[in-house]
């Protein structure tokens, strides 16, 4: 009998439509991922689409979504036999629970299995098609498929087909059954979300993240594109377990539905029956009525009264059921879960200000609504007629838009509780962690008022649809793959905001700046769609189904007789809306502004450089001096600018032509005039222009080039959003404003599919390091070191800013103006900023320092200061001289979250630094740590700056995180530098799988954030650990007392390498020197055990086992061992020195032991007992795993 059940239900859930439509939907998604490069999931950078790795993550990233699939297979066997009233029949013969139950069940999910079988099909097949480039793709091994479905998916389908089975076993009802799917999918977010927030849960997070996903990453995380391409990971250890763990889940939910189930009809609990007799008590006492006069009809206000008493019962309905409230809980557990754990750097928090929550509320719930609004518009529309009584209700003589407003209100009350629920859970957690200042006019404005407008929206979608599906189960469908297509459509090209239902647009919220970028436009977008959405409401009134019949033609055929009267009217107001808000805003944004896509801006980047790149290694003369002057209108977001340049012609050789570039699109090139030349070509969309000499410049000869630019935001623009000219918090660099001499490749396409998707060579590589011509150029700008003169205006209620000394501030006329000449020679690397800003100084040593922020950021003013003194006093005593007398930090709009340094000027961001938690004594300093790397610049890059070549990077950023990291052990002590390093450490090896064409060694590096940042501080600080940091800070003195302000040739990574080379005393330190700079060194260090003894005269041996290994890798991650020979730190501590607080007296001992390749036994002797002991406890090392240098110590 159970295989029969099972083949009955196999059979007919092959027989049901949604079988195959789901099967064709999940082939698509990967199809596409396999054979489009807008769509991408589970591969990048170097791994192939088809890699080992990558089928298992599409696998496991698709399995999460077809939780919704398998519910609707296998929760449906039990409430369809109920629905149908079948249930009672087929109960009531002598088939025995178990075959009835689990029978349904294997036959619903072999039919869900089946069907997720098209996903690694749908791999497979992509990765065959003609068209897909072969540069991306590997071979096809079938054991990859199996290991991925078999291992992987198959046992999350398992766990998410059991548990709704469960559900809807014990519930008997479909509605409870997604409401579970929706709470294990808000658990399910919550839960990465802390996961990904604290590298100290990683470990928990593979064992309890239900779908394998943080198992997986963990499992891979330092995996190269090489391993990645080669193969899975063992199924082994964590793997292993959160497989069983989640089986184990799966198997007790099926054993807890067999337990619960039973055959009887379940009757009226006590509590119901009191309920039903106090109903029908009241009803006893209604006294009858007796009139002597009928009262006249009004059919209005009857129609009008019934509309208000079919509102009150949908929204009844749904607000006293039980499943709303658990919504409500949802919501809030979402808004928390997201709110706790936003904004962490280095595991340091940011204070939750209002503008910050709303921004993280709006993420968090952009799914959520969604997915509440597809399953209510099937209720509230399909209700009636599931429950049998739409014949009764259907009979009245209500017009169906009475029908339909109390639905669309219905949703819309649901999706706007949860919003308010959010908001209020929202203020909870900004009251928990000190912010008083709740803001409720920005919540008001920013959040309730937009997404209450945006709910409506989707209530209607969602009920429009419905309307006319012929069933609630393609109804549902249809709104997966609207909710698919919202995800999609934008990554493969369809960006505009005009055809995607509900967009309105991308919206940027700044405590500075408010809701300026993205606001307005958004509005617009509302009215606009808010008309779509009107015509929608009246088609799905006109096709509303009344009585039996449900075919849509036959409702199509009356649609004209239908649109006769007020219909008509409503619809044609709708569609007015539409169309005179549609054409307005697509004449703002494509006909005032130029509406581009991502694939344009390639486009424009591919033809770039197929013509132009040629002239990049064409001398062109050098800016000597720089005149500027701007003037900021910040109220009409407008800017102009005009100057001279005077260059000088030190190639060595006449220049014939000058070659004029102007590298941002948004600014405009009102006049360009330069001495003794003429126009010879000019392309106006590239903005690329080439003057020729009337008689070519001759070597040592100078001349001048005098512009004027503007730039200026004009209407609505559909993306690309001005964040640089802005009301309050102007940041603009010269590149985006001024023109520039000479061809530069900054900006080009790097990635090499998109290249050969465009036709370009495979590779756009930096020089080689032995390119001695590359050494003419430095890597920041065409120019070389110049005197500038810069004057910025802007409105009188703000403050100008720019690099130089400060000769003059003068306010007239409702315009302040202020002068800033340079005292030393500085990059042709600049910036103007204009805000609000409040101004704290203080003085240091005759330096005047500075920050300038927004009245209501002043939390970490002191710090940075303290920060700014502390970097500048070790600067230099350890570098040399600093070459201004002023220091200024300056605060922008946190449309991005990053510091920069300018000569002597440093704009930060509000998002990064000035709203950081950092009270805690055990949280990272990385308001200090940032502040001291952009002071450090102001030593690499503006008095040192590198040739553009490879390596260029390690001579300017490493060096940066070198001095700031010397700064924070000064500060903070060694104790607390280890975290960091934590970080850094893991961030390098996860990025290397990542990494697009190919690791390069450290001195070779080619503008490879996670080598210069991440692993130069690894290499840097183990450097000075070994060789002495005073000996390593007189070696960076000599190298920046040579190279200072020095033009071409211009200073690079060999030098640097050099001058370690001649502090190694050893050959192991020339060995490590090497190791770390000039190969690709991986380390594995383990700690393997630990045990320790009293001696008789009171003191402790400790016995450590380790095993330590050394490895060379390849650009592409594929290692060779090689053998160990180093002193190594061995530890001994009370305290276990993890991401957690961690002090200098819970240090025991560190020293250096030799450590060699192999497992080895070190002996230590102590006066205290030790509780930990480790190799290379502070992770000084580059070690493929450091989770393990650590263990428990016995005995």
């Amino acid at each position: 009998m159970f295989g029969r059940i099972a083949r009955f239900e196999l059979s007919y859930q092959f027989r049901n439509p949604v079988f195959w439509v789901v099967s064709v939907l999940f082939f698509l998604l990967p199809f596409g991922a396999m054979t489009t490069e807008q769509i991408q999931i589970g591969s990048g950078g170097n791994i192939h689409k088809n890699a080992p790795v990558a089928i298992a993550q599409i696998l496991l990233i698709m399995s999460l979504f077809y939780m919704f699939v398998t519910t609707a297979f296998v929760a449906n066997v039990i409430v369809r036999d109920d629905e149908s009233g079948f249930g009672p029949m087929v109960r009531s013969t002598r088939v025995s629970k178990f075959d009835y139950l689990m029978g349904r069940f294997l036959g619903a999910f072999i039919a869900a299995a089946i069907t997720f079988l098209v996903v690694p099909l749908a791999i497979w097949v992509g990765s065959l098609m003609p068209w897909v480039d072969p540069d991306t793709l590997g071979p096809n091994r079938l054991g990859d498929y199996l290991y991925a479905y078999g291992l992987l998916a198959l046992p999350n389908l398992l766990l998410t087909a059991a548990i709704f089975f469960a559900v809807a076993t014990m519930t008997r009802s479909m509605m409870y059954s997604y409401l579970g799917v929706v709470v294990f999918l808000v658990f399910y977010v919550v839960l990465n979300t802390v996961i990904r927030s604290k590298p100290e849960l990683r470990e928990l997070g593979g064992f309890i993240e239900p779908f394998g996903l943080g198992a997986l990453s963990n499992a891979t995380r330092y995996f190269t594109a090489s391993e990645s391409n080669a193969h899975l990971p063992a199924f082994a250890g964590t793997l292993v377990w959160n497989r069983l763990i989640w089986i184990g889940v799966a198997i007790a939910a099926l054993v807890l539905a067999h337990a619960r189930f039973r055959f009887s009809e379940r009757g009226a609990s006590q509590r119901q029956l009191r309920r039903q007799q106090r109903r029908q008590d009241r009803l006893a006492a209604v006294a009858p009525l007796r009139v002597d006069t009928l009262p006249a009809l009004r059919p209005e206000a009857s129609t009008w009264a019934r509309l208000w008493l079919r509102c009150r019962f949908e929204m009844g309905l749904v607000f006293r059921s039980p499943a709303f409230l658990v919504l409500l809980l949802i919501g809030l557990f979402n808004a928390l879960g997201g709110l706790i754990f936003a904004d962490e750097i280095y595991g340091t928090a940011a204070r939750p200000l209002t503008f910050a929550v709303i921004g993280t509320l709006i993420g968090a719930f952009g799914l959520f609504p969604l997915i509440i609004a597809i399953y209510y518009g099937g209720e509230v529309v399909w209700r009636d007629r599931e429950r049998r009584m739409h014949e009764i209700i259907d009979a009245t003589s209500l017009p169906n838009w009475a029908y339909i407003v109390p639905k669309v209100l219905a949703v819309s009350g649901v999706l706007f509780a949860t919003v308010v629920i959010s908001a209020l859970g929202a203020m909870a957690v900004q009251l928990a962690r000190g912010v008083t200042a709740l803001e409720a006019g920005q919540y008001l404005a920013w959040y309730l008022l937009p997404m209450t407008v945006d709910t409506v929206l989707l209530a209607i979608l969602s009920v429009f649809v419905q309307a006319l599906s012929p069933n609630k189960y393609i109804g549902w469908g249809i709104m997966v793959v609207y909710l698919v297509g919202t995800i999609t459509l934008v990554s493969i090209g369809f960006e505009h905001p005009l055809y995607n239902y509900g967009s309105n647009g991308d919206i940027r919220l700044s405590d500075m700046n408010g809701s300026e970028i993205g606001g307005a436009r958004a509005w617009w977008l509302r009215l606009y769609w808010g008309g779509v959405a009107l015509v929608l409401a009246v088609i799905a009134h006109l096709l509303w189904r009344r009585g039996t019949e449900t075919r849509l033609r036959p409702r199509l055929r009356q649609l004209p007789a239908r649109l006769k009267g007020p219909a008509g009217g409503v619809l044609l107001a709708g569609v007015a809306v539409a169309a005179v808000t549609g054409a307005w805003l697509f004449w703002q944004m494509n006909v005032v502004n130029t509406y581009r896509t991502r694939e344009d801006g390639e486009q424009r980047m591919a033809s770039y450089e197929k013509k132009y790149l040629k002239y990049e290694t064409l001398r062109q003369p050098s800016t000597t001096d720089i005149r500027l002057d701007v003037a900021l209108f910040p109220a009409e977001r407008r800017m102009e600018a005009q100057g001279r340049y005077r260059f000088v012609n030190d190639t060595g050789a006449p220049v014939r032509d000058l070659h004029v570039r102007l590298p941002d699109i948004d600014t405009e090139i009102v006049a360009i005039t330069i001495t003794g030349t003429t126009l010879a070509m000019d392309d106006a969309d590239l903005q690329y222009r080439i003057y020729r000499f009337a008689t070519p410049l001759a070597p040592g000869a100078a001349g001048t080039l005098d512009f004027r630019t503007r730039r200026q935001v004009v209407g609505v623009r559909a993306n690309n959003d001005d964040t640089q000219l802005v009301a309050n918090g102007s940041f603009l660099n010269n590149a985006q404003f001024t023109p520039q001499i000479g061809m530069n490749r900054g900006g080009l396409l790097s990635d090499r599919v998109k290249r050969r998707k465009y036709g370009l060579p495979p590779e756009l590589r930096k020089a080689k390091l032995e390119d001695v011509a590359a050494q003419r150029r430095n890597y920041i700008f065409d120019a070389d070191w110049v005197n500038s003169d810069i004057t910025v205006t802007t409105d009188a209620g703000q403050t100008p800013i720019a690099p130089g000394r400060k000769l003059s501030d003068t306010t007239a006329g409702g315009r302040r103006t202020a002068r800033f000449v340079s005292p030393a020679p500085i990059l042709a690397f600049f910036s103007v900023q204009s805000a609000a800003y409040v101004e704290k100084t203080v003085d240091a040593d005759g330096v005047k320092l500075s920050v300038f922020y927004d009245p209501k950021h002043a939390y970490n003013v002191d710090r940075m200061l303290a920060a700014m003194k502390s970097s500048l006093g070790y600067y230099r005593s350890a570098f040399g001289p600093y070459q201004f007398d002023y220091a200024r930090i300056i605060e922008f709009p946190g449309y991005a979250t990053f510091a920069q340094a300018f000569a002597g000027t440093i704009p930060y961001s509000e998002r990064i630094g000035f709203l950081a938690d950092t009270n805690a004594p055990d949280k990272i300093d990385y308001v200090t740590y940032v502040t001291a790397h952009e002071v450090g610049h102001q030593y690499w890059a503006h008095q040192l700056i590198s040739a553009d070549m490879q390596g260029g990077t390690m001579l300017v950023e490493t060096m940066a995180q070198y001095s700031a990291l010397m700064v924070m052990k000064q500060l903070h002590g060694e104790d607390k530098i280890r975290r960091f390093l934590k970080y850094e450490l893991d961030n390098y090896l996860r990025s290397r799988g990542s990494e697009r064409i190919e690791e390069l060694p450290l001195d070779r590096v080619e503008d490879q954030p996670y080598i210069h940042y991440r692993k130069g501080a690894l290499a840097m600080y183990l450097l000075q650990d070994r060789l002495g940091e005073d000996r390593v800070n007189a070696m960076l003195r000599t190298l920046l007392d040579r190279y200072r302000f020095r033009s071409q040739p211009y200073a690079r990574s060999l030098d640097l390498v050099n001058g370690f080379l001649r502090l190694a005393r050893t050959p192991e330190e020339r060995q490590l020197v090497l190791d770390l700079l000039d190969r690709i060194t991986i380390y594995d260090l383990k700690a393997k055990a630990a045990q320790v003894k009293a001696l008789p005269d009171g003191s402790f041996e400790t016995l450590l086992t380790v095993d330590a290994g050394k490895f060379y890798a390849s650009g592409t991650g594929k290692e060779t061992p090689t053998p160990l020979a180093n002193a190594i730190d061995i530890g001994l501590f009370d305290q276990k020195p993890e991401y957690g607080a961690f002090a200098a007296k819970d240090v025991i001992l560190m020293e250096r032991r030799p450590v060699t390749s192999g497992t080895q036994v070190i002996r230590i002797l102590t006066r205290r007992r030790p509780a930990f002991a480790g190799i290379d406890p502070y992770n000084k090392y580059i070690d493929r795993n450091s989770d393990d240098n650590v263990v428990a110590v016995a005995g």
